[in-house]
């Protein structure tokens, strides 16, 4: 599928997409680590999603990402 420029232009560069159960104690690591950043703020261009236990959801977010990091 080609993509056009506005498309691109709207990429996300990182995405950093933290999964988890908070209601679980562990679990919930990598939701806990996407609110401590989004409380520290990211760089521009950095998206930081708390995804929870999401599924197919988050796949406009990960469609939109050049790069992913996945907590």
């Amino acid at each position: 599928m080609k993509r056009n420029q506005t498309e691109i232009d709207r990429e996300v560069p990182v995405l950093v997409l933290g999964i988890g159960n908070i209601l679980m104690g562990d679990e919930g690591v990598g939701s806990r680590v996407a609110q401590f950043l989004n409380e520290r703020g990211v760089p521009d261009r950095v998206e930081c999603i708390d995804g929870g236990t999401g599924g197919m959801h988050l796949l406009g977010a990960l469609q939109s990402a050049s790069n992913v990091i996945i907590v």
